[in-house]
Order: structure tokens, then C-alpha cells, then sequence
């Protein structure tokens, strides 16, 4: 019996053992198949949680339809199975395989690995032994797949640097189809001429040429010193196509999911997506009309989510929104625009989507303060905030939750019991529910932030123990603060943190992004054999330090974070650079700038 009738015959004798047996069928509505013998390169699009998560991730989808628009390339995808199919598969020798062939993964050319955030890296380490693969990139064999990465966590790769053969920094687009034509024209040469040839690709870091040291060094000067991160100037070309794949399982985020705008120049100084998505590039209305009708009517969802960082701030989205609602008038499609700001116009953009459920709003204040808001650059006044709240209950909105961080720079009670007020001021408003979700904050690389301390748990308990008061007029969840401390461990870490890692995944951690599968047990064995100091990870770092991370050039000038954060600890906030005087961050030149609709 070959390999994937074993697999099909697997899950045709065990599916009813296991949670959820749909995460694991494949079949789905619109999915893409084609003939292995009429291709050159076969990949696995490995999504590192379960089918419900990465099916919603926007990013998995679109180098999905990319890689497959090449006529030699068949891209399938593969997730990592929920507990009970994991022993199951291993009581059963069966190896990880993809959705659409049931082919192993370890016999493909090549498997990308999705890094969405730190607390995923355990599940990677365990999708590759469940695939019977070499966790260490030095360990493979000549026939063993290629090892990719991409996503926002690899503007650090070193922590997990050493499970890769290729690290793809920025946008995936452009750079996915590169990486596939590469490894056609060096199919028949040996692994390590392979990777000598990914190196010369824009964007693509490959660890083993690289002396381990802070930051890491090339070891051949034909390998670039600094790796730069591949931006593509234009999001109108990055559109999907109508008949998207329907996941036969309710997904985390069941919609069709249109990119409004990629970047955001608000300059938040805790927020790393606004950092190294620069500059802005909005998706003009006609290409959205058009790839949000057309999907939808080849899909039947009854939500259509407009997604960015903000996007109530494209510079047309009241027009696409009012056009929307024409079009979709008759058709029982709500509209969502997942991240708003706070403000009377983001209020009235919501008030113009259609069929939308005046149940809940969202906004993220960030601090309770106009002080920290101003060291954060959360530009979000006192007066903004009443008077949006006021005008939102007006027009009939009963429900709102607020997002909030602790642990800032500069941070005072004064400032925590300010989120208490915050919540109070939306009750005397008339709120008859009112959720508040407070957060960790952890400086993350490429950010102003970079270069401060991560608070201590000591320090966040403290913080909950005054925030606890909130309760008396709102509903207030906590962040639990031993996960903070392993993620900012990990985000700010260098190969030195890997071996700890490693430990983590030998103990038996696994879905440590879940709140009820986090065991700090694993993480603190872990730290003991490795022998690493932790607060050597979370203590501030001076301005003329080495970073782990600086041999990743992001576009954004180290020199530029420097300036925000001593502005922060002035508490002078900078304004957008879109619609104010350049910022001179270092993102924008004759290639690439805003690109805006009005154009």
C-alpha cells in the first residue's frame, strides 16, 4: 500500500475517534488540484495551528493562489492536528500530510511555514517531527524539503534561525513566486548549492551562512551582510480570485476577507505591524468593489470584513463603504471593518454599513491617560473618546469593549486607575455593557519600544490588582502575564533562547498561544537546563547596543527608533506622516512611498 492510501485508509477507519474529524478531510468547495506529474514543484503552505485558525489567516490564502497561478507549481496546504490526532497519527505511523493529495510533507520540494506570533514556534517544532522531517536545518538530507518561513515574527528569526533553511523577510507575493522559480532551476543540484542560490534572492535570509554572534554576520562575502525586507509598491495587484476556498468547518473568522490597505503610519510606538508594514499602500475602491462582490457572490458568506491595521483610514473609505451598502442592499451581507479608531468618523463609517448589529463596538484607547497615550502616540484625546462614546450610544449602540495595555513606559497607578475612570465614563454615558480586555505590553523589535524594559509578572499583578476595581461596572479580562514573559523572551531573543525552545518542545509544550493549553511548567524546566538568564532578554537596551536583529533591515531607520523613544520619554507625540510633513523614518523613496486613492 503506497503512502497516501495508507493515509486515506487511515482516516477513513479512525476519523470518528477524534474532535472536529472536518479539520482533517480536505475536499473542500473550490480547492486547487492538479496532476503531480505535470509539475515541477511541489510545496506545503503549513499553517502551524489548527485548520480553523489558518484557514483564517488572510496571508496562508494569498500566497496559496499565487504559487498555484505558476503552471509547474502545485501548492497545497497542511495544519497542525489537535492533540487527540496527533497520538492518534503516531499510534498509527501516520505522518503529517497535506490537505489536498494526502501526500506527506516530507516528500515535497519545498514546505512554507507561517510565523503569525512567537508562541507558535513549539507547534512548528512539532509539525516538523510529526512529519518525520530533521527539526535542525543542518541535519537535513539531501532529499529532505527545503524549510521556509515567512510572516511578521521573522524581523527576528533567530530565535528559530536554526530550523530553517530560508527566511523570507516582508511581503510574500512577489518573492514566494522567486523562491519557486529557484528551486526549478536548481532541482537536480545539491542542497547546499540550493540555498547559496535562495541567498541571492531580495528578502531571503538563509541561517547557516551566517556567523551565530549579535547580530549575526555573514560567513562568505558573497552573502549579504543585511538582509532587506521585501515590500511590494502596489496592493493592487495582490487581489484574490472570486472562487476562494469554502472550509467545510466554522472558521475562526467565517467571512470573506478583503485587504483594504497594507501599513499604517499613525506611528504607534508599541505597535510592530505599524513599523514594518510601511509605508501605506491602499487598495484602490474599484479593486475592492470588485474582489469583494465577486467573491461573495461566488461563495454565499453573509459577512464581508474589510481588513487592514485601520481601516477607517483609507482615504476613500467612506465612498466604498456607502457603495457597498447599495450593492449588497438586497442581500443580507453585514460589513466589518475589524480594526477601527477611535473617533467620531470611524463612528460614522459604522453607522453607514449595512445590516450591521448595533450590539458591540470596539476601540483600543491603549492607556488610561492623555500623558501615556502621548509617550505611546496613541493620538486619542479625552475629548475624542466622550464624544464619540456619546454620539455612539445615541445612535443606539448598547454594547462596547475597550482594549487597554499595562506595563508601559513610564507607567504610573495614576495611569491604571485612568483605564478605571475611562470604563466609568462609558457607564455614566449609558453603556448597558461595557468589556474591557487588558493586555501585556512587550516591546517588540523594529518598534521606538524596542529599547525598553518588559515589566516583570510582579509588576503586571500588581497592575491587575488595581484594574480589578473596574469590575464594579464592566466585564475585565486579563492577559496572563507568565505567557507575556515567554513571548517577550522569544521576541526579543537570540539563537542562544533556541535551545530552550528546543527543551520547551521536549517537555511537551504545544499550542502555547491558547490560553488553557499554556503550561508555564514546561517553559521554566526549559530555562533551567538551558542555563539562559531571562531578564537578560526583558532589561532595556541602550541606543549603541548590537540587537539580535540588526542584520534586518526593515526600512525603518535605527536611528529614526531612537528619536521616538527619546520623544516618548518626553511624552511629544509625531504625527502621521500621510497627511503632516514627512516623519523621515527611512521607508519612502523614489520606488516606494504612500500610495494613496485619491493618487
Amino acid at each position: 500500500m503506497d503512502e497516501q492510501s495508507k493515509i486515506m485508509r487511515f482516516l477513513n477507519d479512525f476519523l470518528n475517534e477524534v474532535e472536529k474529524p472536518s479539520r482533517y478531510i480536505g475536499g473542500e468547495l473550490n480547492q486547487i488540484l492538479k496532476n503531480p506529474e505535470d509539475v515541477k514543484l511541489r510545496i506545503g503552505l503549513l499553517f502551524p495551528d489548527v485548520y480553523e485558525i489558518g484557514m483564517s489567516n488572510l496571508g496562508l490564502l494569498i500566497i496559496y493562489y499565487v504559487l498555484n497561478s505558476i503552471h509547474d507549481v502545485w501548492a497545497e496546504r497542511a495544519f497542525l492536528p489537535w492533540i487527540d490526532m496527533i497520538n492518534l497519527m503516531r499510534t498509527k505511523n501516520i505522518e503529517l500530510f497535506t490537505h489536498e493529495s494526502k501526500t506527506p510533507l516530507r516528500n515535497l520540494d519545498m514546505i512554507g511555514i507561517s510565523l503569525q506570533y512567537e508562541l507558535s514556534y513549539t507547534n512548528v517544532l512539532w509539525a516538523l517531527n510529526l512529519s518525520k522531517i530533521p527539526i535542525i536545518a543542518e541535519e537535513r538530507r539531501e532529499n529532505d524539503p527545503i524549510i521556509v518561513a515567512g510572516g511578521p515574527c521573522t524581523v527576528n528569526p533567530e530565535v528559530i534561525a536554526p530550523v530553517f533553511d530560508a527566511i523570507v523577510i516582508g511581503d510574500g507575493e512577489e518573492v514566494a513566486v522567486e523562491i519557486a522559480y529557484r528551486l526549478i532551476e536548481t532541482k537536480n543540484l545539491p542542497r547546499q548549492e540550493k540555498l547559496r542560490s535562495l541567498s541571492k534572492i531580495k528578502g531571503v535570509y538563509v541561517p547557516i551562512f551566517y556567523v551565530d554572534s549579535t547580530p549575526p554576520f555573514p560567513s562568505d562575502k558573497d552573502i549579504p551582510e543585511k538582509i532587506s525586507r521585501r515590500t511590494i509598491p502596489d496592493l493592487n495587484k495582490s487581489v484574490l480570485p472570486p472562487n476562494r476556498i469554502i472550509p467545510h468547518a466554522q472558521i475562526v473568522h467565517d467571512r470573506i476577507v478583503v485587504e483594504a490597505m497594507r501599513g499604517c503610519t499613525r506611528g504607534c510606538r508599541f505597535c510592530q505591524a505599524g513599523m514594518i508594514y510601511r509605508p501605506v499602500r491602499e487598495k484602490f475602491s474599484e479593486t475592492m468593489l470588485k474582489e469583494s462582490f465577486s467573491a461573495l457572490l461566488c461563495t454565499g458568506y453573509e459577512e464581508l470584513a474589510l481588513l487592514s491595521l485601520s481601516t477607517a483610514d483609507h482615504s476613500n473609505i467612506e465612498a466604498i463603504l456607502s457603495k457597498l451598502k447599495e450593492l449588497l442592499k438586497d442581500s443580507c451581507t453585514s460589513i466589518s471593518m475589524p480594526s477601527t479608531r477611535l473617533d467620531a468618523f470611524a463612528l460614522a463609517m459604522a453607522n453607514v454599513m449595512s445590516n450591521v448589529r448595533r450590539a458591540g463596538l470596539t476601540f483600543a484607547p491603549e492607556a488610561g491617560t492623555q500623558r501615556l497615550r502621548n509617550v505611546i502616540n496613541k493620538n486619542i484625546s479625552e475629548e475624542d473618546y466622550v464624544k464619540t462614546l456619546e454620539t455612539a450610544r445615541k445612535s443606539g449602540w448598547n454594547r462596547i469593549k475597550l482594549y487597554f495595555m499595562i506595563g508601559l513606559p513610564t507607567e504610573t497607578d495614576k495611569d491604571l486607575s485612568g483605564i478605571i475612570e475611562m470604563a466609568n465614563i462609558a457607564r455614566k454615558i449609558g453603556f448597558k455593557k461595557i468589556n474591557i480586555s487588558i493586555s501585556n505590553f512587550i516591546p517588540k523589535p523594529h518598534t521606538p519600544f524596542q529599547f525598553s524594559e518588559q515589566k516583570p509578572v510582579s509588576y503586571i499583578k500588581h497592575a491587575q490588582r488595581i484594574l480589578i476595581q473596574a469590575r464594579k461596572f464592566a466585564n475585565i479580562s486579563f492577559h496572563d502575564p507568565e505567557m507575556s514573559l515567554i513571548e517577550g523572551l522569544i521576541s526579543r531573543g537570540d539563537r542562544s533562547v533556541f535551545k530552550t525552545l528546543i527543551n520547551a518542545f521536549k517537555n511537551g509544550a504545544i499550542f502555547d498561544d491558547w490560553d488553557n493549553m499554556f503550561n508555564l511548567d514546561h517553559w521554566q524546566k526549559a530555562i533551567e537546563s538551558s542555563k539562559i538568564d531571562p531578564n537578560e532578554y526583558l532589561r532595556p537596551r541602550k541606543f549603541d547596543e548590537s540587537l539580535p536583529w540588526d542584520h534586518i533591515d526593515t526600512g525603518i531607520r535605527k536611528q529614526f527608533l531612537i528619536e521616538e523613544y527619546q520623544k516618548a520619554l518626553s511624552g511629544l507625540p509625531t504625527q502621521d506622516c500621510r497627511w503632516s510633513s514627512c516623519s523621515n523614518c527611512g521607508v519612502c523613496n523614489k520606488y516606494l512611498k504612500n500610495l494613496l486613492e485619491d493618487r
